[in-house]
């Protein structure tokens, strides 16, 4: 097996003292923790596993984050009930969502598709017996396409780890213009590959709930992506409008850009 991952920073305190002073270690309080309590109906911004506390940062899974918040304050975006995952976004917040990366193998598909058929677009699904969440880190596998996602974060940035099994084509999908969760319509959406490593952009939208106290307010969210690996090709689409080999999108509505890896070897990244 071939491994390629995003870069995960760990940082270690080191604490100088006596042998006498010395304390045992202390217990482990996250074996106690378990994120999946109350996920049933529940708020864009209840589900982020792989977080720290007060990140910017908040990754997690969505099942039908994509599926619309009216009025702002709808159950959407993880649901324990549901059997399939249509990506991976980067923000959890209050009225804030999207910037939603999901890993696929095979035929390129640029929809997530409907919550009970996976075969209508590049959701997966999944089973609660490969899934495990606890504070600051969550994994599964997505039957679909056999990958295993792992997910992290620091306080300020996100981790994707994918180990995709072997085929001869497997995609990274960079869903940046979609609206997910509480974030609102889509104002404005701009995605570039800037060299081979790394994708960067914006989105900008309009919060429901927000409307109702400052009728004008807008909200722009940035992101900034690096990849372990140079993918063999690339392209941008706005849903099943693709264009292979360009390295920019701006547009009104969704915007997404996918580096497409082939696969001979099973390997992560």
């Amino acid at each position: 097996m071939k491994t390629i991952f995003l870069p995960l920073v760990l940082t270690f305190l080191l604490i100088s003292c006596h042998s006498q002073d010395r304390e045992e270690p202390g217990r482990d309080f996250t074996q106690y923790v378990d994120p999946n309590i109350g996920t049933m109906h529940s708020r864009w911004f209840f589900y982020t596993p792989a977080a720290k506390p007060f990140g910017m940062a908040k990754v997690a899974p969505s099942t039908n984050g994509s599926y619309g918040n009216n009025n702002g304050w709808e159950a959407v975006g993880y649901d324990e009930r549901h059997t399939s995952i249509e990506g991976f976004p980067n923000f959890h917040e209050f009225q804030i969502g999207g910037i939603t990366f999901a890993p696929t193998v095979g035929e390129l598909q640029t929809v997530p598709g409907v919550l009970e058929d996976t075969s209508t677009g590049y959701r997966s699904g999944f089973d609660r017996e490969e899934e495990f969440a606890t504070a600051g880190y969550y994994t599964v596998l997505l039957k679909d396409y056999d990958i295993q996602v792992e997910l992290t974060a620091t306080e300020r940035v996100g981790f994707h780890r994918y180990t995709f099994p072997e085929s001869q084509q497997s995609n990274i999908i960079f869903d940046i213009g979609r609206r997910m969760g509480e974030s609102g319509s889509v104002v404005d959406a701009s995605v570039q590959m800037i060299d081979e490593k790394h994708i960067a952009g914006f989105v900008i939208t309009y919060p429901e709930y927000v409307k109702k106290y400052q009728s004008d307010a807008s909200l722009k969210m940035y992101f900034y992506a690096e990849l372990d690996k140079v993918p063999h090709a690339f392209g941008t689409f706005i849903n099943d409008n693709i264009t292979a080999g360009k390295k920019k999108k701006e547009g009104l509505v969704q915007v997404c850009i996918l580096p497409i890896i082939p696969k001979l070897m099973k390997q992560s990244i």
